[in-house]
């Protein structure tokens, strides 16, 4: 006859039942059905854990309560306390050999871990520091709130920290730097390979206020430290290059409506758009905010009769051209207009880069006011387009690293246009305007 459960037990459980209904009447909970029947679940487990624990005597019971309490100490896990009771500074003083953060931003946090934790003064392999910050051009930024206006300070917050970093590695600190293009399925400071911080992000939340939960993996067979830097590595891979300097200037001008006085009157960059993904989307938006006005040249208007290009052969062939200018025009204006920016400040024309001595003439005709263009150089090609518009007289910036002739593209239109065509994930890669665009095709073609 099985052991009758001790009165213990039963006022155990019926105090757990009365806390149950109190913090259901407190807390507003907004699903009872759900809540109630885990919280059923919750004590049946409790006794039917004691019901197979008893035969061994009512002391090995409470051991075996004890060890389902505290038994995930078994998996590593030495701390759950809220993320501002166990601040990601502190624990980044113990970071001897590697350091790993994914996170929305954290500016502030990273910038006193670089400076002032000795691993980071001393490192000089970027490899050995890993930093993911959330794509501040994603369009899961609404995930992260409803409100508009939180949205762009999360935004702002993404870009104050891109400029941070930037700042830190010109003053010679080694990292290297990720963007993800979704919201990140949990913030993760991992140190060392061995000790993992995790929180999970939520909606209209600081952060600060979540719990964080602290794993070990030190002496420790069974912890899931191990399995947490397998993840970090896995969206690592996921993640997107960027060129940081180059970020960092096209968009800091938009921290909090910041308003430089030192604008260009007109200013103009171009490009053919095919399609129009986020570098160029970052090129647009330094144009914008350099210049009072920012005209938006696109090139290989006609794709009906496109030039040929003896330098760059693939911009003269139907496949590099699918998009029609209305196609890009609206990718360009549908994205400008999500981030916020008045329609006064760009135009969008055709630009025929490839006829200079149709094109240049036609647009000192038509803006008699002197044009400073932005030029990025990637190649040959750049440097052909700066020397055409420097010989028509114009004023020309030239963007290039400083340590290379030519800047590295990261994303480019033709690996969009294979993920587009082979059906595979092409969304993380372009802006809100592009997906529009490019989804409304492929509706009218299904």
């Amino acid at each position: 006859m099985p052991r009758r459960i001790p009165d213990k037990i039963i006022a155990l459980l019926v105090l757990l039942a009365a806390i149950t209904i109190a913090a259901y009447v407190f807390f507003s909970i907004s699903d009872p059905v759900s809540y109630f029947i885990s919280a059923s679940f919750f004590f049946i487990g409790i006794v039917v854990s004691y019901s197979i624990a008893s035969t061994a005597g009512f002391d090995a019971a409470l051991m075996h309560f004890k060890e389902v309490i505290i038994g995930s100490t078994n998996i590593g896990l030495t701390s759950i306390k809220k993320l501002s009771e166990t601040p990601p500074e502190e624990l980044s003083k113990r970071t001897k050999s590697s350091f790993k953060f994914l996170g929305i931003a954290g500016e502030k946090f990273l910038r006193e871990t670089l400076e002032k934790v000795d691993f980071f003064r001393r490192n000089k392999n970027p490899d050995l520091v890993k930093i993911m910050l959330m794509d501040p051009f994603s369009d899961d930024l609404e995930r992260l709130s409803s409100n508009k206006k939180l949205q762009t300070e999360y935004r702002n917050k993404i870009i104050a920290t891109i400029a941070t970093l930037a700042k830190l590695r010109e003053d010679g600190y080694h990292f290297e730097v990720r963007l993800y293009p979704k919201k990140p399925p949990l913030r993760l400071l991992i140190i060392d390979d061995c000790v993992t911080a995790l929180s999970v992000y939520e909606a209209d939340s600081s952060g600060w206020k979540n719990a964080q939960l602290i794993f070990d993996g030190k002496n420790n067979d069974d912890s899931l430290a191990p399995y947490f830097v397998e993840t970090f590595d896995d969206l690592w891979e996921r993640g997107i290059n960027i060129n940081l300097d180059q970020r960092s200037k096209a968009l800091s001008p938009y921290l909090n409506g910041a308003k430089s006085n030192n604008r260009d009157k007109i200013g103009m960059v171009h490009g053919r758009f095919q399609p129009f993904h986020h570098e160029h989307f970052e090129y647009i938006l330094h144009g914008v905010a350099n210049s009072e006005t920012c005209l938006i040249g696109i090139t290989q208007p006609n794709i009906n009769c496109v030039s040929e290009c003896e330098i760059l052969p693939h911009r003269g062939t139907p496949e590099g051209n699918p998009f029609t200018f209305e196609d890009r025009k609206r990718m360009i204006a549908l994205s400008l207009e999500r981030w916020g920016v008045p329609p006064e400040r760009y135009q969008i024309i055709p630009f025929e880069i490839d006829n200079p001595e149709v094109a240049i003439p036609h647009l000192k005709q038509d803006h008699t006011a002197d044009i400073v263009h932005y030029i990025r150089l990637f190649s040959n090609w750049e440097l052909y387009k700066k020397e055409l518009l420097e010989q028509a007289g114009m004023k020309v910036i030239a963007f290039q690293p400083l340590h290379s002739d030519f800047m590295m593209k990261n994303v480019t239109g033709t690996l969009v246009r294979e993920l587009v065509s082979s059906k595979r994930n092409w969304k993380d890669f372009v802006p809100f305007g592009t997906k529009q665009v490019i989804n409304a095709a492929m509706k009218r073609g299904a």
